[in-house]
């Protein structure tokens, strides 16, 4: 039986995908870092390999391009898939948390922005 995940991890050179895929397989790469900020436990430099290859992944699938634009010989950064991989995953889990608990996507929003601003204060 074939992982549906596995896919994400190909090493198909982003700009060969169309801009649906490197937002899904930025999604992936996403669920990949929750994931990685665990592997190291107190092991800083473990910790520190694994989001390196997190960030390796994005750069593969062109989830983050760094562009020149010849003209004005300006850099510009293109993070687009990557926040399209970020909005994907976001949205899955605040539907999630609101149909396990019962209550609507904005109260969900709302606890989340309270914890947000509990934690920096």
């Amino acid at each position: 039986m074939n992982d549906p995940h596995a896919e994400h991890h190909d090493h198909d050179h982003g700009s060969d995908l169309p801009e649906e895929e490197k937002v899904r397989r930025a999604g992936h790469v996403v669920l990949d870092a929750v994931v990685a900020a665990d592997v190291g436990g107190d092991d800083p430099d473990r910790a520190q390999a694994a989001m390196e290859l997190v960030f390796e992944h994005l750069l593969e699938i062109d989830a983050i391009e760094l562009l020149l634009d010849e003209e004005s010989e300006e850099l510009e950064l293109d993070i687009s898939p990557l926040i399209g991989g970020v909005m994907l995953v976001v949205r899955r889990l605040v539907a999630e948390l609101a149909a396990r608990d019962g209550v609507d996507e904005e109260t969900i929003v709302m606890s989340v922005r309270a914890a947000l601003d509990a934690a920096a204060g």
